[in-house]
């Protein structure tokens, strides 16, 4: 016996009430201090280091949040007196919202007059009150017309659909006032809808983040209470025993408490990412007792004594257990290490949470078993079941008998499987994962296909000049790209300080539409007079506020944009970056591609590369752990090779049905592979021994199968039904977590009880011995 573990497991017992006092209190406070505070600012999403957010920051310290604005489409009779009016009101009631910044609409437009005795021009609004006959609205319909100014802006006359842009506070909107906020927001216009019998349509990143927070509130505690229930129905289905089911539990709740203790304590806030750590962590934490367990059922028969039997399974598969959950919590901890904050905290919580299972799953089973009376032959009789009895006889069979077979099937599916992976694309949508028959999706759909686009897209210019907007040079560059981003079918129609020189110019000619242009060279000066004498400049109100800063050396020009992906994104800004480079002379200006759309989209493709980065950091760490224990690099390649194989398979099996690469399934390859590799280590454990012992290859095989198949088989299935449980998620990214990890676990019991005793028979000699190691040897 193993006199270090033998010590531990004498002390577990003898000293189980002090020892469930102090665990007590440790989690007493842990749910004092748990985090249940969400994730409020977009910035706590984004990646810290990376050379887009220099322009997005720059962007946001001139301009402020591109992310705070709400837009809603409304259609009907646009021009008619009861729609406009009711417009009117509507435009009047949203901006009494308290929170609510400006609000832009149909009646809320500007009109620019051309005033002599000023020398200047003058900002009229077109509506200076409410309409009070048809015969003003068509006046002022009119008039909107003839200003090509607001043309596609507001108003798509095609299908008569109004906009309505609502900007909000942004420091409203990273607080949980933001869903109340929203709320507020969206009333008005709902009833106005309901008076016109309409369906309102809304967008914008407000209504993104109000959905993804309500979102993570509700799956957190769904996911929680489908593991818990998942988890309680297939210990009792497994054991048959209201105890056998209540112990894990137990432990299950203890860990769900210290987990969420870890965020508190930490000062983390849960983000759709974390949110999903108890669940996980339910799943996860139950195999430990599983395999205690079952090993005392097994320990039990053999010696009929109880506490002899607690102290025998602590003994024998303590270090075994060490080393599984140690492959868990790498998989799960090397994510503490990537550039991207939420994964950041999801590698220490998930990590450490493993590390506490483990504590807690060694204290907590014993000793809740050291109370109860002795099994009943009942209670054991789970070990004697003809079906898994005959499963594991058969293979153990197949592994005997037909190892070729094996291998032929494994390298088929292995080369398809490779095949499978050269189709898989890496693409990521803003709206990625929300369900495609929601109405945050369908509403966004909506709202592109009217005015090609609903996300910000923008082009940060700094002319490095004061006054350096008003030049007619960068007039005019700025208007040549507005031609280029015109050309463009995944963008708005854009805006720019351009735009209100050419709108200047019209009203200097009177109003006359085919003035609608720059100022010609020579009338240049005359009219930039003119501008200088302006209010809209002068004063620097919220609408030129919006276009440059106070020194007017920076621009912007802003779109929309559809949600097309991150590989077409990409296109689209790689394309309009050459025509930005062709259009704006470095020397002269300096420029951005940025805005909250495309930062999202490099973030989930930064996330991806972490995420793939910390699978091969992952591998090689649980290589040296499986190193550390058996001392052979053969066993280690023996014990990874089937452990890789799912994952591969996975990943084909993602290429051939069209899964996309993304945040949500690239997470699965080291949650899965972390979890995986733990059957492997059990297997291997109880063979390595079987052959200090004496064993020939083929009777260690045959041992490990009877005293490992079983647990192996439990837990695997009892893990394949837990992540099942992510597939009820409203989120695509997930549902796909939970059903691409559940086969790949699926497959992994499969490799474990096929290919890693094939490779052990074929691969392994009988004149081999191990040499003995006391202190890493587990005694099963």
């Amino acid at each position: 016996m193993n006199p270090v573990w033998q010590a531990i497991a004498t002390f577990i017992i003898r000293k189980r009430i002090p020892i469930l006092i102090v665990l007590g209190v440790i989690l007493t406070y842990m749910w004092q201090v748990r985090g249940t505070e969400l994730v409020q600012k977009i910035s706590e999403l984004l990646l810290t280091d990376q050379e887009e957010l220099v322009g997005y920051f720059k962007f946001k310290e001139v301009f402020g949040d591109d992310a705070n604005v709400m837009v809603a489409t409304v259609e009907g009779d646009v021009f008619s007196y009861d729609f406009f009016t009711g417009l009117y009101d509507l435009t009047e009631e949203i901006e009494k919202v308290e929170g609510v910044e400006s609000v832009i609409s149909l009646t809320r437009l500007y009109d620019v007059v051309r005033d002599d005795t000023l020398e200047g021009f003058q900002l009229r609004p077109l509506v200076s009150q409410r309409p009070g006959s048809q015969a003003e609205v068509d006046s002022i319909g009119k008039r909107v017309r003839d200003l090509a100014f607001y043309e596609g802006l507001l108003l798509n006359e095609k299908t008569g659909t109004a906009l309505i842009a609502v900007s909000f506070n942004p420091g409203l909107l990273d607080t949980d006032q933001k869903v109340p906020l929203l709320a507020a927001g969206q009333a008005p216009i709902e009833a106005f809808a309901n008076r016109f019998d309409i369906e309102p349509h809304y967008a914008g990143m407000p209504v993104l983040r109000v959905n993804m927070h309500d979102s993570v509130k509700k799956e957190l505690y769904k996911f929680l209470l489908l593991a818990l229930v998942v988890t309680a129905l297939s210990l009792i289905v497994f054991f048959r025993s209201f105890y056998t089911m209540i112990a894990p539990m137990v432990v299950v709740l203890a860990v769900i408490v210290f987990s969420m203790g870890l965020i508190g304590l930490f000062d983390f806030k849960i983000s759709l990412i974390t949110g999903v750590i108890p669940a996980l962590i339910t799943v996860i934490s139950i195999p430990n007792s599983i395999y205690l367990i079952t090993k005392y059922h097994i320990e039990f028969r053999r010696t009929g004594n109880k506490m002899k039997s607690l102290i025998l399974v602590i003994e024998k598969i303590g270090i075994v257990t060490v080393m599984t959950n140690a492959t868990t919590a790498v998989g799960l901890g090397v994510l503490s290490f990537t550039d991207i904050k939420p994964l950041q905290e999801f590698g220490v919580v998930a990590g450490l949470s493993v590390v506490a299972a483990f504590f807690i799953s060694l204290l907590l089973i014993p000793i809740f078993f050291s109370f109860l009376p002795p099994p009943t032959p009942s209670q054991t009789k789970h070990l004697d079941r003809r079906g898994l009895g005959f499963a594991i006889k058969s293979l153990q069979q197949a592994v005997s008998h037909h190892r070729w077979a094996i291998y032929t099937i494994t390298a088929f599916l292995g080369l398809a499987s490779i095949y499978g992976m050269t189709m898989v694309q890496p693409v990521a949508y803003i709206v990625d994962d929300v369900p495609q028959d929601s109405k945050l999706l369908t509403d966004l759909r909506h709202i592109e296909g009217q005015f090609n686009g609903a996300l910000p897209f923008e082009i940060l210019v700094d002319t490095k000049k004061k006054n350096g907007v008003l030049r007619r040079r960068a007039l005019m560059d700025i208007s040549r790209m507005q031609d280029s981003l015109a050309t463009y079918h995944d963008l708005s129609r854009s805006i720019s300080v351009a735009d209100f020189a050419k709108f200047f110019n019209q009203s200097f000619f009177d109003g006359d539409p085919s003035f609608y242009e720059l100022p010609s060279r020579n009338q240049s000066p005359a009219i930039l007079s003119y501008v200088r004498k302006t209010a809209f400049f002068g004063e620097q109100n919220a609408l030129s506020k919006s276009l440059t800063d106070s020194s007017l050396a920076v621009t912007r020009i802003s779109a929309s944009v559809r949600d097309i992906g991150s590989l077409e994104m990409e296109k689209l800004v790689d394309s309009v970056r050459k025509d930005v480079a062709e259009i704006f002379d470095t020397t002269r200006y300096q420029t951005y591609v940025t805005g909250t759309t495309q930062i999202f989209i490099k973030a989930n493709d930064a996330l991806i590369e972490n995420l793939l980065w910390s699978l091969v950091i992952a591998f090689f760490v649980i290589a040296i752990i499986m190193g550390v224990l058996f001392k052979s690099m053969r066993m280690v390649l023996i014990s990874l090779v089937p452990n890789l194989l799912p994952l591969v398979m996975v990943a084909g099996l993602m290429g051939f049905t069209g899964i996309a690469l993304k945040p949500s399934t690239a997470l699965v390859f080291g949650v899965a592979f972390g979890i995986a590799v733990d059957d492997s280590i059990h297997f291997l454990a109880r063979y390595r021994l079987a052959r200090k012992l004496g064993d020939s290859v083929r009777g260690a095989v045959s041992n490990s199968f009877q005293d490992t198949g079983v647990s192996m088989i439990y837990t695997s299935i009892i893990l394949f039904f837990g992540f099942v449980c992510f597939t009820a998620s409203d989120f695509g990214g997930t549902k796909a977590l939970g059903l691409l990890t559940s086969i790949t676990l699926g497959i992994a019991m499969f490799s474990n009880l096929l290919f890693l005793p094939a490779l052990l028979i074929t691969f392994d000699k009988d004149k081999h011995q191990e040499p003995e190691d006391q202190t890493l040897t587990p005694q099963m």
